[in-house]
């Protein structure tokens, strides 16, 4: 009887196994898809960058300053707005740091070490932006294979690993929830020796 009770569960455990390992496998196949089109778009934002930063080049040339030099003027100026625009432009030029940066490193880096540095330097708003217009791709080069055979196991690893912690975690409040079982007393055990005589009553 608890075998025919059990058996909806079993079949729902397996369905639920494949699903994921699904899931796992077609989402981490896509990850070289996403990867090159958010670099595509970190590109963009890095070329955006430099033409903002060469129009205050272009300026600062035009009054025989550096870059440098026109950002200093703009942040001792002590007026209000070029002290407000000199900051703008040191945000920009931070920017554009951080952006090369990272263009740089997710570019150098190897076919299997990409999720890695993605992770490290991946840009929040960038990665949104990715993800919003993102198009998948079906996986067929190696790469894109490997990925998903990795997204497989991962995802049938960290299931089960789940539900062995469920299943744990159940037995540990079964056992605790379980009334203690009460041990009846025996009868007197024998020591092996006739009982002494006692005073007749």
């Amino acid at each position: 009887m608890k075998k025919i009770f059990l058996f909806p569960f079993r079949i729902m455990d397996g369905l639920v196994d494949r699903i994921i390992s699904l899931a796992g496998t077609v989402g981490l196949a896509q990850f070289p898809q996403f990867f090159a089109q958010y670099l595509q778009r970190l590109g963009g934002h890095l070329e955006e960058a430099r033409l903002v930063i060469a129009r205050y080049r272009a300026a600062a040339e035009t009054l025989d300053l550096t870059l440098e030099e026109y950002l200093a003027e703009h942040l001792a100026s002590g007026n209000e707005i070029f002290v407000s625009s000199g900051q703008v432009l040191t945000g920009v030029l931070q920017r554009f740091t951080e952006l090369e940066e990272a263009f740089l490193a997710l570019q150098q880096a190897g076919p299997f070490t990409r999720w890695w540095f993605f992770l490290l330097k991946a840009d929040p708003f960038i990665t949104r932006e990715t993800w919003r217009y993102f198009r998948p791709g079906l996986p067929t080069t190696t790469e894109g294979l490997i990925y998903g055979l990795a997204g497989l196991f991962l995802a049938w690893g960290l299931y089960q690993g789940l539900r062995a912690l469920i299943l744990y975690s159940g037995r540990k409040i079964r056992a605790l929830l379980k009334p203690a079982t009460l041990v009846k007393p025996g009868p007197p055990v024998s020591s092996g020796q006739p009982p002494k005589p006692g005073l007749p009553l």
